[in-house]
């Protein structure tokens, strides 16, 4: 491994509870191991329905609306862009859940829960093949058991079963 600033090889230092870190002595600078993140929405109307969507070419299960984050956006701006980009709906509010990390992509998702007051999707053709909305009940079963979209809509059935408690 390599400086990025000068280009030197970096040797490890080790510093107190985080272990041996990634070190250039011509700089001085520490290199801490650097994050993908993501995010990940339940997206839900005044009905209490989630927009469930097929990405393209991807039929058998439905999944949650999920990407990447750009450089200098925030989580919430992300959620935001994301949802309208892929099914041109503006939301009103964005709570963050919880977070997963993905291995099979080396991501950390971040998830949340996004309201809207709009019930019209307009769909990226280029993204994905359709979008739904499901009652609470009938969500959970579209989506793959374990994967990171099922835990959050677990969540999100288990806070709604409380509030009508």
């Amino acid at each position: 491994m390599y400086c990025t600033i000068c280009g030197s090889m970096l040797e490890f230092k080790s510093i107190d509870k985080e272990g041996d870190i990634p070190f250039c002595r011509d700089c001085n600078k520490l290199f801490f191991p650097k994050v993908n993140l993501a995010m990940i929405a339940i997206l839900t109307n005044m009905k209490n329905q989630i927009c469930l969507i097929n990405q393209k070419g991807s039929n058998e299960y439905k999944v949650l609306i999920a990407g990447y984050i750009k450089s200098r956006e925030t989580l919430e701006e992300c959620v935001k862009r994301e949802i309208l980009e892929e099914v041109g709906i503006d939301i009103i509010q964005c709570d963050y859940l919880n977070s997963h990390y993905y291995e099979k992509s080396d991501v950390l998702m971040v998830g949340y829960h996004a309201l809207t007051k709009q019930y019209d999707f307009k769909i990226d053709d280029n993204e994905l093949d359709n979008a739904n909305w499901y009652d609470p009940s009938d969500a959970i079963g579209r989506i793959r058991e374990g994967s990171i979209a099922y835990l959050l809509v677990e969540q999100y059935l288990n806070v709604l079963k409380i509030k009508n408690v």
